[in-house]
Order: structure tokens, then C-alpha cells, then sequence
């Protein structure tokens, strides 16, 4: 997948339209100093620009997959170097209050600029992947979460955190890794 010609051209085509996203998933984390391999690429968007995301993404030649939902919309290529796009659909405060919270910031060695989430909520994203689907998730996104938590808990507001584990019941496990960084 060609992330930089992808991600260039569909931020440009989302600007035209007038359709705001913030980046998630791995290039989010790659913005924030935590790299993994990635095969896609995850925005956030608005509940109301989800059928202008629709169109533009079917004049880009993606088909929406069948597996969409509400929640989330995800959209593949035929043509293998455009991958997989995938959307996370903000309905809810939490999740629209993320996506007014993203700054922007530099991507892919500094050669697109792109809202992302914030630290705090790429981390509230993945904990509730690990709570809806533990088995599959916990592998992947606990390591994510705890880098995240080392390389900026600083800096990070903490009370957002610690409210996004008590939602989930987890705020044990959030104590458990805040003391690996003591």
C-alpha cells in the first residue's frame, strides 16, 4: 500500500468536500513516536459526512466491505497498492470529542501533515478494542497503550486516561502499568 500518494490525495479530496477526519490506528501511533507495522489507514469522522466519505471513496475506486456497521465503515481496493481504509464513525461525545481534539501533525517522515488523535484517546480507542474482542486485541494493543503511556504519560492529561479505564471497569489494569514507569 502506498501510504503517502493514499493518504495525500484522500486528505486532499476530504478538504474539497469540506469533510473533516483525524487519523487513528498506526499512523497515528507513528506520529507520536510508537512505529509498527500498519496495513491500512484509520480515520475518524463525523456520524453526519459519512455518505461524502462514501462517494469519495467509491470515486476513488474502493468498495465498501461488507463487515461495515454504524460504528465503523471500512472500504477496500481492487487494486492491491491502495489497500484498506477504514473509518471509525463518531456518533457518540466521546468520539466526537476526540476528533475535535486532534492536532495536527507530521506523518509518514515528515511528508503529509494530518490531524491525529491525541495520545489519550488513541489510547481510549484501543481499550476498548481490548474489552470488545480481548482475545484478538490484547496482543496488539496493550503493547501499544503501555508505549504510549511511557513515552508520554508526562505530558498526557491523565485524568482523561484514567476516566476513558474507568468507563471500561480497568482501572486496575492502568495502575498495573503506570507502576512498570515509576
Amino acid at each position: 500500500m502506498n501510504f503517502k500518494v493514499i493518504l495525500k490525495d484522500l486528505l486532499s479530496r476530504f478538504s474539497e468536500a469540506g469533510v473533516e477526519v483525524a487519523l487513528s490506528g498506526g499512523l497515528a501511533l507513528s506520529t507520536m513516536g510508537v512505529f509498527r507495522f500498519t496495513k491500512d489507514i484509520d480515520f475518524v469522522v463525523l456520524e453526519e459526512r459519512v455518505e461524502a466519505v462514501d462517494r469519495i471513496m467509491v470515486e476513488f475506486g474502493y468498495e465498501r466491505q461488507g463487515f461495515s456497521t454504524e460504528e465503523i465503515v471500512s472500504y477496500v481496493s481492487p487494486l492491491k497498492v491502495f489497500g484498506q481504509v477504514d473509518f471509525l464513525v463518531a456518533r457518540r461525545k466521546y468520539s466526537r470529542a476526540m476528533l475535535n481534539r486532534a492536532r495536527e501533525m507530521p506523518v509518514l517522515d515528515g511528508k503529509v501533515t494530518v490531524k491525529a488523535l491525541l495520545p489519550e484517546d488513541l489510547i481510549g480507542l484501543k481499550l476498548q478494542a481490548i474489552v470488545n474482542d480481548p482475545a484478538n486485541r490484547y496482543g496488539v494493543d496493550a503493547p501499544d497503550i503501555q508505549q504510549l503511556l511511557k513515552l508520554h504519560g508526562s505530558s498526557m492529561d491523565m485524568d482523561l486516561v484514567r476516566d476513558y479505564f474507568r468507563l471500561f471497569e480497568k482501572e486496575d489494569l492502568l495502575d498495573e502499568w503506570l507502576k512498570r514507569f515509576d
